[in-house]
């Protein structure tokens, strides 16, 4: 892992996302980009936006002036760690993905449920729009969430071959925080012999296209796979989730506020995704 991004609109959630990138960067040798992206409140092809170049003029030399302080402030907390910054003028999700895309970053952190326009857009269905065009994976870190080294990730999988990918993404991670790998599927069968023989199949293939060794296995037999999640997440004191999905709404429902009230969890802990954008296997489900 060589390059972090940092979306940032200057609130407190997104400054917390700040954190977990100097203490990733700290550990991993990565580069920070910090971008701030102003939407103007015009599109690109209105009229009115010929008045509004100043405004654009203005707002872009604040957000730099703020990003400078932001980047001399890391580098003074987290001596050795480097940062550069970019001040983006357009829609935040599409300037978030050209920027990852032209500056070859290995992975973008959020800062979830802020209070601003921007934080708002990384939330919900924007988040999966991310999620789905990325090409590297997304760190999201809610509201509240203190740094705290992964000791250990649990890794969501259908045993699907891309999740093998998935887990070659996450290695950095792992590796940077020296952590135990938990991988986990939730059942939603009554019968799980052949799943107990696909995780034993893809376990195996991980341990070996990995050379890692930390890496247990755990099966969760529930009628919902969400709820499932925070089961073994609170059993086994979970310190970051990671998981894959093909499905474009997942996200929208996963963040779901009725469903965030039953589910506490997934507001406390960083969850790190990687969007499949095929079904290989085609089993039409994710976990």
């Amino acid at each position: 892992m060589k390059r972090i991004l940092i979306p940032t609109d200057f609130s407190t959630n997104a400054n917390n996302a700040l954190e977990y990138a100097a203490e990733i960067s700290r550990l991993a040798g990565a580069t920070i980009t910090l971008l701030h992206v102003y939407t103007p409140s015009v599109s690109p092809n209105n009229v009115i936006r010929a008045l509004i170049e100043d405004e654009i003029i203005d707002a872009k030399k604040d957000a730099s002036i703020k990003l400078e302080v932001l980047k001399n402030t890391l580098e003074t907390e987290y001596p050795g760690v480097s940062c550069k910054t970019e001040v983006a003028v357009g829609e935040a999700v599409k300037e978030i993905l050209a920027t990852a895309k032209a500056s070859a970053i290995d992975l973008i952190i959020m800062g979830t449920l802020g209070a601003s326009n921007l934080t708002r857009t990384l939330f919900g269905s924007n988040t999966a729009s991310v999620i789905e065009k990325s090409h590297c994976p997304v760190l999201c870190i809610p509201a509240g969430c203190t740094f705290k080294v992964a000791e250990r990730i649990l890794f969501a999988t259908n045993f699907s071959y891309d999740d093998i990918k998935g887990i070659l993404k996450l290695m950095p991670l792992v590796n940077a925080f020296k952590s135990e790998i938990i991988i986990t599927h939730i059942d939603t069968t009554p019968e799980n012999d052949a799943n107990n023989s696909s995780m034993e199949k893809f376990v195996a293939e991980v341990k070996l296209v990995t050379g890692y060794a930390r890496i247990s296995q755990k099966i969760v037999n529930d009628h919902n796979v969400s709820m499932g999640l925070e089961s073994i997440i609170q059993e086994l004191t979970i310190d970051l989730l990671a998981l894959a999905t093909h499905r474009r709404n997942f996200f929208e429902k996963f963040y779901n506020p009725s469903l965030t009230k039953k589910i506490s969890l997934y507001t406390k802990i960083p969850i790190l995704v990687f969007h499949n954008p095929r079904d290989v296997e085609d089993t039409g489900k994710d976990f």
